[in-house]
């Protein structure tokens, strides 16, 4: 009867201890809920970046050029490589807490003993050595270390798909720059040849004028003419260089050394054959929504360990003591002992229940972000499709008014060889096609311009 007694004491003191302990979690709060691919007309939210080199469609060696140059010089891209690295050795942390731990402590020291007195000359010294090998493990019978490496893993394939959209921003951006400058050696060749046109009728007007066939006044409008060509090229001549300078900072140089790489091309860039619809199911493939999905999955997992936090742990752990003593006896002294213990959450002053609660505002924080992301994709891409749909109208309506305004400077000129009409008139029309021609190059460009913001609209080319 005193043994049950004995027994029951510390059976009652152990249910007592493990009532008290907080190992259910509190209950699941009404989380934020994802964008359904219906809601937001995509087929689905694939996971997986689909790398494309979309400015091969160009066809410009140069430009290809550029953008592998950028993506091994642009000091962003090396940043973002060293945030993939950094989440690879998270992954390496996360796995190696799972792992068997084995230490071994060795120690060494000496002392001296004087029975009589505390005086040391006449004491005993001994030497004294100890090894201290230990060996621990974690039982997870919960799933927690799963749960951390996992999040770890979706981290990564976040961070990853984040360095895939910085190279599409560095590849659109070179791109952009590219185009603008090559539009402006377009432009510039044009007023060139219009500069030497007029500058070929100035020696013809000044002979004119000496001769009485033409009056002062043809010659002070064609001067004039020709030093606003001049101010024109000059200001081309400016952009380029200011593109040039922007080219060298995406690809971490300097101007000069792009000098062969941003030469004027053989045949103006041409834009791609145009499209009549695009289906928004593109938009799964851009690297900022596979970003921010993956994100939402570190943030489960990160729940998953908050919760998991209220569970036990039980611990293996095996310790041995070997100590060795010179001049006293027993020498020598062997020590050795396995235990196995748990680890109660009775109480932590609510530290469990606050980081569970955090976990859940961060995971309702990720999956807003990440239907912001998605909405902000659809509308840039809705506009981009709008704003390519115009831009090609302005094109063919551009093309038309250069055909009829040549046409009619043909025509015009005609009839000034014939002396039927004024210089003025010829010239003023000269002019209007003249400024046609650049206003083409200009929505030539403005094309290509918005069909590249199409591409980074939909995360690449305009079909899979």
């Amino acid at each position: 009867m005193r043994k049950k007694h004995q027994l029951a004491m510390p059976l009652f003191l152990a249910t007592s201890i493990l009532s008290g302990c907080s190992m259910s979690p509190p209950e699941a709060p009404v989380q934020k809920k994802l964008l359904t691919s219906q809601q937001v007309k995509l087929s689905s939210i694939e996971m997986n970046v689909i790398h494309e080199q979309w400015w091969a469609q160009f066809n410009d060696p140069q430009l290809t050029q550029l953008i592998n140059l950028g993506f091994n010089n642009n000091l962003t891209l090396q940043q973002a490589q060293q945030k993939v690295e950094l989440a690879s050795q998270q992954i390496a942390l996360a796995e190696a807490g799972n792992q068997v731990k084995v230490n071994l402590n060795i120690s060494a020291g000496g002392f001296g003993t004087n029975a009589g007195s505390f005086n040391l000359d006449g004491a005993k010294y001994s030497g004294l050595g100890m090894l201290l090998p230990s060996f621990s493990y974690q039982f997870d019978f919960w799933g927690k270390h799963d749960a951390i490496i996992a999040a770890a893993s979706n981290q990564k394939k976040s961070v990853q798909a984040k360095q895939e959209q910085a190279k599409q921003i560095i590849a659109a951006s070179i791109t952009n720059s590219y185009l603008y400058l090559q539009s402006s050696y377009q432009i510039e060749k044009n007023l060139n040849v219009l500069l030497n046109e007029i500058e070929q009728q100035n020696i013809v007007i000044i002979k004119q004028v000496k001769r009485g066939l033409a009056v002062p006044s043809d010659e002070l409008l064609n001067q004039g003419d020709i030093d606003t060509l001049l101010a024109q090229i000059s200001t081309e001549k400016t952009h380029q260089k200011l593109a040039k300078n922007q080219l060298a900072l995406y690809l971490g140089t300097t101007p000069d050394q792009l000098i062969s790489l941003v030469a004027p091309t053989a045949k103006p860039i041409k834009p791609l054959n145009s499209i009549t619809a695009v289906p928004m199911s593109l938009l799964e493939r851009r690297s900022d929504i596979i970003a921010s999905k993956w994100l939402v999955e570190m943030s489960q997992q990160q729940v998953t360990q908050a919760k998991l936090a209220y569970y036990p742990d039980v611990n293996l752990m095996a310790v041995g003591v070997v100590q060795a003593l010179t001049n006293l006896n027993p020498s020598r002294l062997l020590i050795g002992s396995a235990t196995a213990g748990t680890n109660l959450p009775i109480y932590d002053g609510g530290v469990r229940d606050a980081n569970y609660t955090s976990a859940n505002i961060k995971f309702d924080s990720a999956v807003l972000d990440y239907n912001q992301t998605v909405l902000t994709a659809v509308k840039q891409a809705s506009d981009a499709i709008i704003n390519l749909q115009e831009a090609h109208r302005q094109l063919a309506l551009s093309t038309s008014a250069v055909t009829h305004y040549q046409d009619a400077f043909e025509l015009i000129n005609k009839r000034y060889k014939r002396g039927l009409i004024s210089f003025f008139e010829m010239n003023a029309a000269r002019m209007l096609w003249h400024k046609q021609v650049i206003i083409e190059v200009n929505a030539d460009a403005h094309v290509l311009q918005n069909q590249l913001q199409l591409i980074s609209a939909l995360g690449g080319s305009y079909t899979r």
